[in-house]
């Protein structure tokens, strides 16, 4: 009987290896001709300031957002997704001379500034801008010892309630998440990083928990798990990008990328840009096993920060001289939807949408493998048995 269970489980086991490598990467051909070009370039003095370091993308497509590192005034802009035009500016009256280094927006019309004091020490700042206008709704002042800055910002939904992450450096490397369901009143998320890292406080240590020496921008995806840029000592802005499960808990897996500064998710995917001059890089993964999909160069780089998805493309900054990269068209499959006739014993053979989704190819292969690994560890039970 023993010998039985342990061919069930690795029967089991083989199910599961089978089914992973079916699904994983079934999109993967999306990305086969992807390419960049320039979608704005914003010339010296056309701005109030230079070095296009913060971005983000608004989730409903109309803008874009960037924080500019030099020019004295802690700014940050709206442009027009459609033409790059510049739409309306904020600025952090709070602490003249501080940066505004991390950015994020949200489907409900707000956007998230994460902002460094001048001094890099002592305290970090975020701050809540309805889109529209970019009015200023609130700020808070985080205090933390010693010298600290803001890298990156990100927003994600869960149902009804909203969650901001985002990541401080220098002498503190860590992740903070707030939720921001109610915007006039973030509080901390205590659920997160509740591991013993951080003692429920709502953040989680990068440098005690997984080794980080300094973290730049961050993605949550639609299940919570994180994903980060970040260097342990390998690189100058960055080297590993790093899978961390939804609270905090542990490392889901890693993968070395020379530089790597940016990273958003989307549709299974991650995309990763670095941040090394001319030698500046696109990259695409997949969330599964953070396998290297695609790399993508453009001729004129510089450096690569951050990027989101606006529609079915790519929308990335490229700081000094400071543009605005655009991709090609990425355009995933669209899932069928399947009449099924039903006799309903009125009208014979009348077609009923049942919104349930054909199988894919690969989702096929699925339930085929599953199938037939249930079906073989079946046959070894009965055989046991006699």
């Amino acid at each position: 009987m023993k010998k039985s269970i342990k061919l069930l489980t690795a029967l089991i086991a083989v199910m599961m290896i089978v089914t992973c490598a079916v699904s994983a990467g079934k999109y993967d051909n999306v990305f086969d001709n992807l390419s960049l070009s320039e979608f704005a370039y914003y010339e010296s003095g056309t701005l109030d300031a230079i070095q296009l370091r913060a971005f983000a993308v608004d989730p409903n497509g109309k803008y874009y957002y960037g924080g500019l590192l030099n020019g004295g005034t802690p700014t940050v802009y709206q442009f027009s997704a459609a033409d790059g035009s510049e739409v309306c500016t904020y600025t952090f009256d709070e602490e003249p001379g501080s940066y505004i280094k991390a950015l994020a927006a949200d489907d409900r019309g707000y956007v998230y500034m994460g902002i460094a004091n001048a001094a890099n020490n002592g305290a970090v700042y975020f701050a809540i801008c309805e889109q529209n206008g970019l009015n200023e709704v609130k700020w808070v002042k985080i205090e933390i010892e010693g010298k600290v800055g803001v890298n990156g910002a990100c927003v994600r939904r869960d149902g009804d309630q909203y969650y901001l992450y985002f990541v401080t450096n220098y002498d503190t490397d860590r992740v903070y998440s707030y939720n921001v369901t109610d915007v006039t009143n973030p509080t901390l998320n205590t659920a997160f990083g509740t591991d013993g890292f951080s003692n429920g406080t709502g953040y989680l240590d990068l440098t005690s928990a997984f080794g980080m020496q300094d973290a730049n921008n961050i993605a949550v995806d639609d299940m919570g798990c994180i994903y980060m840029c970040a260097t342990t000592g390998k690189g100058s802005k960055g080297d590993t990008v790093f899978k961390i499960s939804e609270t905090g808990t542990g490392v889901l897996g890693t993968v070395e990328i020379s530089e790597c500064f940016g990273v958003t998710a989307f549709n299974g995917y991650l995309a990763v840009c670095t941040y090394e001059g001319a030698d500046s890089k696109l990259y695409i993964l997949d969330q599964t096993d953070l396998s290297i999909v695609k790399t993508i160069t453009y001729d004129n780089a510089n450096n690569f920060t951050q990027l989101g998805l606006i529609g079915n493309k790519l929308y990335m900054a490229d700081q000094g001289p400071d543009a605005v990269l655009v991709s090609s068209e990425i355009n995933f499959p669209v899932e069928e939807v399947v009449e099924t006739p039903v006799d309903t014993g009125d009208t014979a053979g009348e077609a009923v949408d049942t919104g349930v989704s054909a199988p894919s190819t690969a989702d096929t292969g699925i339930i085929a493998a599953s199938v037939l690994m249930l079906a073989a560890a079946a046959v070894v039970l009965k055989n046991r048995k006699h």
